[in-house]
């Protein structure tokens, strides 16, 4: 019993030992657990601000490409916005446009005085002057106004603006034209100083004509109409329609007076009839519906776009129906076709 005793006093007790072991143990298991897990802990904290980052650089992509979105549809709201101004204006232009492109008085003022009246033992009727390069002066007219004259014919050119006058023969051997397919010819002016009554009844003294130079040639200028000109528009007529003349006695004598004439209408319909087709003409003629009569014929129609005035063409014949009547406009571009 002393001999145990004694070797108790000795030596640590086994179950004190088994104790120490396991404690230990069980402190460095918690230990090596506490630090598995703060590792953990860590890296979940990482991966998590990472996923934060990710989510705040996606939003904010998400709201740059909103914004870029947003400046895209303003700046296409903007562009529609302006087509739509663009097409407000041009509607409005286009409701306007007869009024744009109406013939004044103070434009054809000026071309007035070149447009004269051609009489021939046969017939009258209107015609033109031209200044044309190398040719000299020349009046442009029908062909049918003199065809059944073999000498000469007289060109009578009224009082006008500038105090331009006189009667002038037109030789009828010297005729040029551009084609055989249209009604219309130039002819040479060639002064003569027999003041007709007309001449005579409307100028404040009875001398000598105006020099041919002197005359008014302006319509040489005017630009030629597109060659084929829209529906409705304007047309004006010059020349001297035998609705415009007028018949007085003077001290015996019989006086004939003719006035040139400007009547107003618009483009109708344009002909391109069979005739116009197997001639090779490059151009539709124009039916217009200005008041236009025998004496017409030869003289001068304008028309305007929005360029200005420009020469549409020659006044030719009439077309008659039941109760209406349409003057009918050589074009110009056919009447100049060299063929």
């Amino acid at each position: 019993m002393s001999y145990f005793m004694k070797n108790q006093k000795g030596f640590i007790q086994i179950p004190l030992l088994i104790a120490i072991i396991a404690g230990v143990l069980l402190l460095g298991g918690v230990g090596y657990l506490g630090v598995r897990w703060y590792q953990n802990y860590q890296t979940e904290k990482v991966e998590k601000e990472k996923q934060a980052r990710g989510q705040v650089e996606a939003q904010q992509k998400a709201l740059e490409l909103a914004q870029t979105e947003i400046e895209k549809l303003k700046q296409e709201s903007e562009t529609t916005k302006q087509k739509q101004d663009t097409l407000e204006g041009t509607i409005k232009s286009g409701a306007q446009k007869p009024h744009d492109i109406s013939i004044s008085a103070a434009e054809l003022d000026l071309y007035l005085s070149g447009v004269v009246r051609i009489s021939c033992s046969g017939g009258a009727g209107s015609g033109s002057l031209w200044s044309i390069s190398g040719q000299g002066y020349r009046v442009l007219t029908n062909q049918h106004v003199i065809e059944d004259e073999n000498g000469t014919c007289r060109l009578d050119v009224t009082r006008t603006n500038n105090n331009s006058y006189g009667s002038y023969d037109v030789a009828l051997y010297q005729k040029y034209s551009w084609n055989n397919s249209t009604d219309a010819t130039l002819l040479d002016i060639q002064i003569n100083n027999q003041l007709n009554d007309a001449i005579v009844s409307m100028t404040s003294s009875a001398n000598e004509s105006t020099p041919v130079n002197g005359l008014n040639y302006k319509i040489s200028d005017l630009r030629k109409c597109p060659s084929t000109m829209p529906l409705g528009s304007p047309v004006a007529i010059i020349g001297y329609p035998a609705f415009a003349q007028r018949i007085d006695y003077y001290e015996g004598k019989r006086v004939a007076s003719y006035f040139r004439t400007v009547t107003n209408g618009i483009i109708s319909a344009h002909d391109r009839s069979l005739g116009i087709l197997q001639a090779g003409l490059p151009a539709p003629n124009y039916l217009v519906s200005n008041k236009i009569d025998s004496g017409n014929s030869g003289g001068m129609a304008l028309s305007k776009e929005r360029g200005g005035l420009c020469v549409l063409g020659i006044p030719t014949w009439l077309t008659i129906g039941n109760y209406e009547t349409q003057g009918l406009i050589q074009n110009i571009h056919n009447i100049m076709y060299e063929n």
